[in-house]
């Protein structure tokens, strides 16, 4: 609550403090809980649908929580791994270990199930040939695209079973990774589109029968010059200019709007950090 207050006193006029409700009303916040709960629709539902529809190579997999529990060192029948999509330097608080570290800790699912993109070349050589990276958002894929390139994952998208399944995904991410790499399958739990976006024509953020989205997105522009948001281009609206405003618990994604996340400025202090 105190940081809910400490943001809300960025905004000094009336008008700003009605920009700043409608921000917040617009807000898609998911908890600890919501987040296992997407986690769990995941591994319950979503792949058992997608690998009904496109069978893997080692075969229908009917129960993949079930599954995941148990120790894979002795199935070598079931030749699969789930794949953090992070870098190699990045901290333990990265949202794709973050993930990993709610599957385990509350739907227990076995360590040795998950391993990291710089693993997935070895495990090939050793005979895994389905892969599901697990991640909590997709934005635009650049983030996805960085590390495949990185590790060469794109070039085991060909010859193995390939998934990627994060928790939340924009519709733009979803198509530039298909039209990239075909082979590869995205399965997110849950979908935004350009509803979602703020100063879209087709959001309902600013739907008061005064203001528009160009009005609104004018006025924020101007906001984010007053209170030293030093960004620029498309940026402005949060990275690929999605202008989205989602947040988990443990984390903001970037493409949300840095009035959430931005905390380089003196006068600006942010909801979230990222």
């Amino acid at each position: 609550m105190t940081r809910l207050l400490t943001w809300l006193n960025n905004f000094s006029t009336d008008e700003e403090k009605y920009f700043g409700a409608c921000i917040l009303d617009n807000l898609i916040y998911r908890s600890e809980q919501q987040t296992v709960a997407l986690i769990r629709q995941l591994l319950e539902r979503n792949l058992s649908d997608l690998t009904r529809r496109h069978p893997t190579p080692i075969g229908p997999i009917q129960d993949w929580l079930e599954l995941l529990r148990t120790d894979p060192s002795p199935r070598h029948d079931l030749r699969l791994r789930l794949v953090v999509v992070v870098h190699r330097d990045d901290p333990p608080t990265k949202s794709a270990y973050v993930i990993a570290r709610l599957m385990k800790r509350y739907l227990h699912v076995n360590a040795n199930w998950i391993i990291t993109p710089w693993s997935v070349a070895d495990s090939i050589n050793q005979g895994i040939r389905v892969f599901v990276y697990i991640d909590d958002f997709l934005g635009t894929g650049d983030q996805f695209s960085t590390v495949a390139t990185l590790e060469r994952l794109d070039s085991t998208f060909g010859h193995s079973y390939s998934v990627y399944a994060p928790l939340s995904a924009h519709v733009a991410g979803v198509s530039n990774l298909t039209v990239a790499w075909p082979q590869l399958k995205v399965a997110p739990v849950d979908f935004l589109d350009r509803t979602h976006s703020v100063f879209d024509d087709a959001s309902l953020t600013f739907d008061d029968g005064k203001n528009t989205p160009a009005a609104a997105k004018a006025f924020y522009l101007d906001l984010l010059v007053s209170r030293g948001i030093t960004l620029s281009g498309c940026e402005r609206r949060g990275y690929g200019g999605l202008e989205l405003a989602y947040a988990f618990s443990h984390a903001v994604p970037d493409n949300c709007l840095p009035l959430l996340w931005y905390g380089d400025s003196s006068k600006w202090q942010p909801l979230f950090d990222r």
